[in-house]
């Protein structure tokens, strides 16, 4: 295995087959596409779709890896011209093979048999395929396809787009040609003569946005019967806004259904801020992100990615354009609101910066990335780019926030890393991405370069752009805490700040060596260059930080020894004064109880000695004093009575034991009498008792 190819796709016979057929001098193109565990490569020499099991060759030993086959997809009718396009359908069903001034839809076969082959594995399968508008392009030479893309809301995922160049956008259906979209105006080529296409108004690039709704009322053209519609109850429907770019940079949005053949145009969009330079002069290319607002991004062949907010407009504003006064276009209800601007290296070379040919300034394709989408894929002549969106994470965040005050700071700009080059001289030859494919579980990334090799890579998906921990929210709470109290971010904060890079070092191809000794020079001196200031450079500031940082640690840390020991000095001393406070606390409390006790004494004997006394009051201490004397004298005789009561029984039960044979039995009568006596004791008893407990209730005692 090596690093620049972690599956070893190289070694492999659809790749070796691939490279032996592969076109010279080809621009950047996509003749790979991916879905699921099947990937899918295009055959330009004997037009035909070589697919294979990726899983099955990552699972596979080293030595069995290289003997993986593939199958072959032949179509049913003949591919005409060129293909430079491999779109797979959202749900893996279709296949659309596009070229330049060819569309065609290849229709895959059911999965079956052992390791998930189509077809049982079978090595050649024709396929059902439909080429669309032939002759349409035989008619039209100057007619060329811009953009292909599947339309998300296709129930049977056969719905297809297709954006030509004289400004119109087929909507396909299988083989059937649903509707003609006019996005622009007529643009035509005619031998020398030109049109409008030499002003930057053909369409080049278009992408659906999440879906919106609108009142079908709005969305109705005006006709004759407009009184009879306005009775009507406006109803909502659901529309996909469709975002064109066009040459010149304007942006424009398609409002229409899927199964709609009414459509509005809505733009020129305005963009903010407005800026010197206009936004897009030279664009390439439009992806949408569908975050929340959605996220346009739009490339330049210059190397710019321009990352814009899809935002409402407060007022609907119609834009001036003399080219469409012939088209009826709708003021636009959005706005773009552009967050950053990111530059992107195109090779190595010295003299690129400066550098005005093609090999600095290609064309640059864009690819979102399915697993993250945060993060999206720049490829071209030059190699490729991966850039990370990050401000996408704060718009979650202010999303998901239920603070009343929450405000949304884009503070964190994005990060472009340089991951393939394929360019590292001043000549002119050039070594172009014509292949990408993305990979999920694992998530992967598989590129085919002009010069036949392989790249393949796993790509890392990092937590923090998925999701956030509560711990980590707990950690940058405390951070916000700690910024707003003026004690500046934290430590390792300020060392990811230091650590970080404006230039990485890419994978240079193999294939592209340089052969010449000056230039391979200049590469190793730039290369030097690179990681003295990026790398080198940046790990010995972070160095001296932590020496300065670990000094002031260090003075920290005495500092804190010495009041650790004067904490304890008055810890003891608190300590002893709290032991006496404690004593002291104890015999003032006894004291107190005592002093209690004298005062209430000293509050009876005078009540009772008041000469304001009332009579009831007299006649109820003696009447007390009266019942304390009897409960004296009840308590005396019970107490007598229950020693008479013990002796009785002691005799008794001697009796009984002494004169157990000559048992003597009273009469009926005196044992009725007796049993009647002491009854009456026992309830005189029990009275007497509770006479006492009711007078003492009384007393007080």
């Amino acid at each position: 295995m090596t690093l620049t190819d972690v599956l070893e796709l190289n070694k492999t016979e659809l790749f070796t087959k691939i490279r032996t057929v592969l076109p010279i001098g080809t621009q950047t193109q996509n003749l790979l596409d991916c879905k699921d565990d099947l990937l899918y490569a295009w055959n330009s020499v004997d037009s035909c779709l070589l697919v294979t099991n990726w899983r099955v060759a990552l699972l596979q030993a080293e030595p069995k890896r290289a003997k993986i086959s593939y199958q072959t997809l032949i179509p049913s009718n003949a591919v005409g011209l060129q293909v430079d396009r491999v779109v797979v359908s959202n749900e893996g069903s279709l296949i659309a093979l596009s070229g330049p001034q060819n569309v065609t839809i290849l229709e895959v076969p059911r999965r079956s048999g052992p390791d998930g082959y189509l077809m049982d594995g079978k090595p050649q399968i024709t396929c059902r395929s439909y080429n669309l508008d032939v002759l349409l392009f035989q008619n039209n030479p100057q007619l060329e396809v811009c953009q292909v893309r599947w339309h998300p809301d296709s129930v049977s995922d056969s719905t297809l787009l297709v954006l030509l160049s004289n400004n119109t956008m087929r909507v396909y259906n299988h083989a059937k040609l649903r509707h003609v979209w006019k996005v622009g105006p007529y643009t035509v080529k005619k031998g020398a003569n030109t049109s409008l296409s030499d002003f930057g108004e053909t369409s080049i690039d278009f992408d659906i946005a999440p879906a919106v709704k609108t009142s079908a009322a709005a969305s109705d053209e005006t006709t004759d019967n407009s009184t009879l519609n306005s009775t009507k109850t406006p109803k909502e429907k659901v529309e996909w806004p469709i975002v064109i770019l066009r040459e010149n940079g304007n942006v424009y949005v398609l409002l229409t259904g899927i199964d709609s053949d009414i459509t509005r145009l809505q733009g020129p969009i305005t963009i903010t801020p407005q800026t010197s330079s206009n936004y897009g002069v030279e664009s390439c290319a439009l992806l949408i992100i569908p975050s929340l607002p959605p996220t346009v991004i739009i490339a330049e062949s210059t190397g710019r990615l321009h990352h814009a907010l899809m935002l409402e407009a407060e007022t609907t504003e119609r834009s001036f354009n003399d080219a469409d006064d012939g088209l009826l276009i709708e003021p636009s209800q959005w706005t773009l609101h552009v967050t950053e601007t990111v530059e992107l290296e195109l090779g190595l070379s010295a003299s690129a910066p400066n550098s005005t040919s093609n090999a600095y300034s290609c064309p640059i394709h864009l690819k979102r990335d399915v697993v993250n989408e945060m993060r999206y894929f720049a490829y071209h002549n030059a190699g490729l780019h991966i850039i990370t969106v990050n401000f996408i994470s704060e718009l979650q965040r202010f999303l998901d926030s239920e603070a009343e005050d929450n405000q949304l700071v884009i503070s964190t700009p994005s990060c472009a890393e340089y991951i393939l080059c394929t360019k590292f001289d001043s000549s002119d030859r050039i070594n172009p991405v014509i292949g990408i494919a993305l990979m999920q579980m694992p998530s992967g990334l598989v590129l085919l370069l002009g010069s036949g090799q392989v790249i393949s890579l796993k790509l890392v998906i990092d937590a923090q752009l998925l999701m956030t921990s509560k711990k980590e929210l707990q950690l940058t709470a405390t951070d916000a805490a700690l910024d707003e109290q003026g004690s500046g971010p934290s430590f390792a904060e300020k060392i990811k700040t230091m650590l970080q890079r404006t230039v990485n070092q890419p994978i240079l191809a193999d294939k592209m060596a340089s052969s010449s000794a000056h230039e391979r020079y200049e590469l190793l001196n730039q290369a030097v260059e690179v990681l003295r200031t990026q790398y080198l450079k940046r790990h010995e500031l972070v160095r001296a930080e932590f020496a300065k940082h670990i000094k002031c640690i260090k003075l920290q840390k005495q500092q804190q020894l010495q009041e650790i020991k004067s904490l304890e000095n008055e810890r003891e001393i608190i300590s002893e004064r709290a032991h006496k406070l404690a004593e002291r606390f104890e015999e003032i409390s006894d004291n107190q109880e005592l002093l209690v006790r004298r005062c209430q004494k000293l509050m009876q004997l005078a009540n009772s000695v008041l000469p304001n006394s009332i009579v009831a009051e007299r006649e109820f201490a003696q009447e007390v004093g009266r019942i304390d004397k009897a409960t004296k004298a009840i308590a005396a005789a019970l107490d007598t009575a229950k020693k008479t009561y013990n002796k009785q029984r002691y005799h008794i039960a001697k009796s009984e034991g002494t004169n157990a044979s000559d048992a003597y039995q009273l009469p009926e009568r005196q044992q009725r009498t007796i049993t009647e006596i002491l009854t009456q004791l026992s309830s005189e008893i029990d009275r007497q008792i509770s006479d006492v407990k009711r007078i003492n209730k009384i007393v007080g005692l």
